[in-house]
């Protein structure tokens, strides 16, 4: 059985908040288990923040496994679907709010 990790994306997905969400997401990697983000109350959310996600996105395809959301606020989907990312990092319209 996998084990899944859950990182709770705060309030802010952001450039500021990069170094510590990059490293829980490394701790997840070298786990080698599947990521599960929170990212229920991000309330802004930046290229820097969703470029991360992306570069953990494609890290775990690597190692067969991907990023699956818990919840997601309309932030990070409205953000993501600007940058044309929402494919990318799987996020649907049915991806839970």
């Amino acid at each position: 059985m996998t084990d899944t990790i859950t990182i709770d994306c705060g309030q802010r997905l952001s450039i500021d908040q990069a170094e510590a969400l990059f490293s829980e997401a490394e701790k997840s990697v070298h786990h080698g288990g599947e990521i599960t983000l929170d990212a229920s109350a991000v309330q802004f959310c930046d290229t820097a923040g969703l470029q991360l996600l992306l570069s953990l996105q494609i890290t775990l395809e690597k190692t067969g496994h991907r990023i699956h959301w818990h919840s997601l606020s309309d932030a990070v989907r409205e953000t993501a679907g600007y940058l044309g990312l929402s494919r990318a990092l799987h996020i649907t319209d049915n991806t839970e709010h």
